[in-house]
């Protein structure tokens, strides 16, 4: 893959009021086309994957275009999409001109959807190149942005969506590939058979020798056995409550197993733990519950 410069810079930031823990922005550069994201489970390797699909497209379609593209992406449903004209704008350095990692105005795409979709941001992509002027003097409406969306898919968008893009945009040994708007999990050792296929990734989690836990959400996900190559069924994370991202806390290769947890927002409410036994293709959920009726029984005993 061609012409890639990945993770210009990366922006860190504490939200310990909300998160209780440090996390951040990353800023990667495919050709001339820029994206900015959080750092945070898969989002930025799939932002990094439709950054360089926007990027064969103008090499191939507008190959004449030497402008930059910004794509600005988020997670909030809530606000709107937009397509315009002007400077790279992400959260950490809003009005820091000082701080703006790039410089210079280009066209702008701010998709802010919790499922991103490489389809619908290389629809605004062609439409932006086609009606350059137009987008350069700031009349693009949100119904006309649900218009483009809605519209069929041209011929040259379909195209650049059949290309198959690997995770981290590695040659070798990848997870996943990411086609037509979903992701192929493949076995690299087993011919890179193709043994799920998902429409998103929140997350995932991967030991060499064991397997991958793969979350398709916060609250559902599967485990893939390397040794076996079986796959699990669905599993679905109890009583959920609403989090950042799961963190693998260790493995255990002789006894096959595989520890993570996560935090909910409330500060004082404590943490979730998960193993997961890759022999049995088990999950083993409130696992600090367990942890505690032992740690209680051990000090009864001593208590005696």
């Amino acid at each position: 893959m061609k012409n890639i410069v990945f993770v210009i810079s990366l922006l860190l930031f504490s939200c310990s009021g909300l998160f209780a823990s440090t996390y951040g922005a990353v800023v990667g550069r495919v050709g001339n086309v820029y994206y900015t994201g959080i750092v945070a489970g898969e989002t930025q390797y799939q932002n990094q994957a439709i950054a360089f699909l926007c990027n064969e497209y103008i090499q191939k379609y507008f190959p004449s275009f030497k402008g930059k593209v910004y794509l600005e992406f988020d997670f909030y449903d809530e606000t709107e999409d937009r397509l315009l004209y002007g400077l790279f704008q992400g959260r950490e350095w809003e009005n820091a001109e000082k701080n703006r990692p790039v410089k210079g105005k280009g066209i702008r795409i701010q998709y802010f959807q919790s499922l991103n979709s490489s389809e619908n941001i290389l629809k605004l992509l062609e439409y932006a190149l086609q009606n350059l002027n137009k987008v350069k003097r700031g009349n693009i409406s949100e119904s006309t942005i649900s218009q483009i969306f809605n519209e069929n898919t041209s011929h040259k968008v379909n195209s650049i969506l059949e290309l198959k893009v690997n995770r981290k945009l590695e040659r070798s040994y990848t997870e996943y590939y990411l086609q037509n708007d979903k992701y192929y999990f493949t076995d690299y050792f087993n011919k890179d058979s193709v043994y799920l296929v998902v429409d998103r990734i929140y997350q995932i989690i991967s030991e060499y020798y064991l397997g991958t836990i793969i979350f398709d959400t916060d609250t559902t996900g599967y485990f893939y056995s390397r040794k076996t190559r079986e796959l699990s069924e669905k599993f679905v994370i109890q009583n959920k409550k609403s989090s950042f991202y799961f963190r693998h806390t260790s493995s255990d290769e002789q006894r096959k197993r595989i520890y993570f947890e996560y935090k909910p927002y409330i500060y004082d409410d404590p943490k979730r733990k998960f193993v997961y036994l890759t022999d049995k293709l088990y999950l083993i959920q409130n696992y600090e519950q367990y942890e505690n009726v032992l740690i209680e029984q051990i000090q009864n005993e001593k208590n005696k």
